[in-house]
């Protein structure tokens, strides 16, 4: 089996929100796991060339956009403490996803936390089409944290259980390292699952179960413990329903090409994003093109 991969560099993104507080546990949880420095940005929404300021640092004077930024950025972390993880602050300015975009690089970030809410499962700084850009632009993994999920599951908790859902795709697959890494620094039990939207005679869900069997390395059954779950129904209400019948505490999709932004809630992983009652990480083929 390959070298599973690690979270090291987390980006926490805020807009001081209630919403993105329900992030910040998951990232302290993840960095603590994994030995990581968490990123936390905040970017001031302006039509002016984008930048990017490391905080503290000296703004301008009579720049209280940016003065008005740091100062809550400060009251943030001494709200939603983060613990003994280090962490460095960013205030970026100009578009959320291109300043994102270039934090990402410049800082070789390899996990995003975002924090949402509602039903429509996205907040004020990643609503619509700015979420979609993120997913777009994010060379790494993204963590989607609902306050849904924020409230069935106390993230200081040890979390025991990932629900990695496949279809078998190339996308799909780029995710299993993923699941398999989360349950080996968790010491979680992993969930294997496909769900199929037509009715399927009993011999193919033999085979399906065997094929998802077979999806976890020998090597790494004897560090954990695995289970295949296949379902026939919509694959967005089955992977729901798998996820909380289960206690799912971190569901592991990955992410399939969306043709523009419009059609985004029609998406499988936007709206398991949305309704999910644990956090979504959503990993995106590198040669994918959404």
């Amino acid at each position: 089996m390959a070298i599973l991969p690690s979270f090291n560099r987390i980006l926490l993104v805020t807009d001081f929100s209630s919403s993105s507080e329900t992030a910040v546990p998951f990232a302290r949880l993840l960095a603590e796991h994994y030995g990581a420095t968490v990123f936390v940005v905040h970017v001031i929404p302006e039509s002016a060339p984008k930048t990017v300021v490391p905080s503290p640092a000296a703004a301008g004077e009579g720049d209280e956009a940016r003065g008005a930024a740091e100062a809550q950025m400060r009251k943030f972390l001494a709200e939603n403490a983060l613990g003994e993880v280090p962490v460095e602050t960013i205030i970026g300015q100009g578009h959320v996803a291109d300043v994102l975009a270039t934090v990402i690089q410049e800082k070789k970030n390899d996990l995003v936390v975002i924090g949402t809410h509602g039903r429509s499962g996205v907040g004020k700084l990643v609503l619509g089409s700015v979420a979609q850009r993120i997913f777009n632009i994010a060379s790494c993994p993204v963590l989607s944290v609902s306050a849904r999920a924020r409230k069935a599951w106390h993230a200081a908790e040890k979390f025991a259980r990932i629900l990695y859902a496949t279809d078998f795709s190339a996308d799909s697959l780029q995710a299993l390292p993923y699941a398999l890494s989360l349950a080996k620094v968790g010491d979680a039990e992993l969930l294997v699952l496909h769900a199929s939207a037509e009715p399927l005679r009993p011999e193919v869900l033999r085979e399906y179960d065997k094929r998802l069997n077979a999806l976890v390395p020998p090597e790494a059954k004897i560090w954990c413990k695995s289970d295949t779950i296949v379902l026939v129904g919509d694959p967005v209400h089955s992977i729901l329903k798998a996820a909380a019948e289960h206690n799912a505490d971190f569901i592991v999709i990955g992410a399939h090409p969306a043709a523009g932004t419009l059609h985004v809630p029609l998406t499988t992983p936007y709206q398991i994003v949305a309704h999910a009652h644990c956090p979504v990480l959503r990993v995106r083929a590198p040669d994918a093109e959404m």
